[in-house]
């Protein structure tokens, strides 16, 4: 089971003017311009789609018959709905016209004509994790000008909030300045925010929500990878390569070999039923594992059982707080997990994806997207190496938690090491086509 996007609507915002560029991509909506030969809007559906949220919400207006014919009701298996304004409402004013169709809390929303690289599943972790009314995520840009700036506490509370608007007091700094953190356009928002907005008038999130939030629940999340938007003629030709040179999918990992994990014992200290963020300790050797892995171009997936919910003993909200504090040690050392995969099952429920049933397995797979495998698996316990024999592939046993008495116990794995960092040293020939032995 993934992190909850599957019970998210998400919203894309794909009504805007596009006045910037009309003289490029004449008579033909802003998110329908073409991108490395398909609609930039599909872009981020493909995303979405990949990331595990099964319906999404756009909101049309201008020219909104050229997004409704292309697309209809289905965009690779995720289901579409449209909200469609008469008049130019802003960002909050189309979101709240679309109330009525957005189902769950909190709501995702996305810009329609921007694309940032990101894990949407750990975005919504951090978001849970930091009880926030509205998370913001951020990505780091050269050249902040032409886009909102937020500034942080170390804990990720917004302090300040300046959208892009040259020549006013306050505005982004000029072109030229050091990397800054700027709005992406990705938001998590709860519904008691949405519920909030007046009807039928028209408002911005950047300049009218936001700015109000500060201090009052709205965070933001360093989580966004390579960001481009195609607002300009400049930003548009920009695009093009963009995506000439980068996955297609934002979510990391997308049709790369990936490499499950599994986490306690692992890649962090067994801790029994670990459900308090303060108790994540990474082992010695993971950093360095993980990130020998990362180089290699492997993704790093998570796959862990967690019969303590099952079990009653704690929530999955109380799940998305560790793993947000596991996610954020590691992003500090530049480390990304490109999914966390779990089984909340009882022991005895006879599920598919406790492992070692292969469903994380596969679950991993769908959400990386066409092409991506699992290529070995790291565990520290009997039903991790017996997970490895069912996908075939490597099982690669750590000594650190119960592995030492698994070895004890007769489990035969491929390998034994002390560490991550001795796992990656096995594997890394993996990435290079080459075979490694045993």
């Amino acid at each position: 089971m993934s992190d909850g996007l599957s019970r998210v609507t998400a919203l894309v915002l794909a009504g805007g003017l596009g006045t910037r560029l009309r003289d490029t991509v004449p008579h033909r909506q802003k998110v329908m311009a073409p991108v490395g030969g398909r609609p930039a809007l599909t872009r981020v559906l493909d995303q979405l789609a990949g990331a595990g949220v099964r319906r999404t919400v756009l909101g049309v207006g201008y020219l909104a018959d050229q997004v409704r014919d292309l697309l209809g009701t289905t965009y690779d298996g995720m289901a579409l709905a449209y909200s469609e304004e008469t008049e130019p409402l802003g960002t909050a004013g189309a979101l709240r016209r679309a109330l009525p169709l957005l189902e769950g809390d909190p709501v995702l929303v996305l810009n329609g004509d921007s694309f940032v690289e990101a894990n949407l599943a750990a975005f919504l972790a951090w978001h849970r994790a930091h009880r926030a009314r509205a998370s913001i995520l951020l990505a780091r840009v050269a050249d902040p000008a032409r886009y909102g700036t937020v500034g942080t506490d170390p804990e990720g509370r917004v302090t300040a909030f300046r959208e892009k608007d040259p020549g006013v007091p306050g505005a982004p700094a000029a072109s030229g300045a050091a990397d800054s953190w700027v709005n992406a356009g990705v938001y998590l928002l709860a519904r008691e925010v949405l519920d909030g907005l007046p009807a039928r008038t028209p408002l911005s999130l950047e300049r009218d929500v936001f700015p109000g939030l500060v201090g009052a629940g709205l965070a933001a999340c360093r989580g966004g990878g390579r960001f481009i938007d195609i607002g300009t003629p400049e930003s548009y030709a920009e695009a093009q390569a963009f995506f000439a040179s980068g996955p297609e999918v934002a979510e990391p990992g997308n049709g790369r070999p990936f490499v499950l994990l599994d986490r306690d014992g692992t890649l962090i200290e067994e801790r029994h039923y670990l459900a308090d963020p303060a108790g994540v300790v990474l082992l010695p050797g993971a950093v360095e594992g993980l990130r020998a892995l990362q180089a290699e171009g492997f993704a790093l997936v998570l796959a862990t059982n967690q019969a303590g919910i099952g079990r009653g003993l704690f929530s999955e909200a109380s799940l998305a707080a560790v793993h947000a504090r596991l996610e954020a040690l590691l992003a500090a050392e530049g480390i990304r997990l490109s999914g966390i995969f779990y089984c909340p099952h009882h022991p005895d429920a006879g599920c598919g994806c406790r492992k070692p049933a292969t469903g994380l397995a596969e679950q991993a797979a769908a959400a990386l997207g066409p092409g991506a495998a699992p290529v070995a698996v790291l565990g520290d316990k009997r039903s991790d190496v017996e997970l490895a024999r069912a996908l075939h592939v490597p099982a690669v046993l750590v000594t650190t938690g119960y592995g030492a008495a698994e070895l004890e116990a007769g489990v035969r794995p491929d390998y034994v090491v002390d560490s991550l960092e001795e796992a990656a040293a096995i594997l890394a020939p993996l990435r290079r086509g080459e075979r490694i032995g045993r």
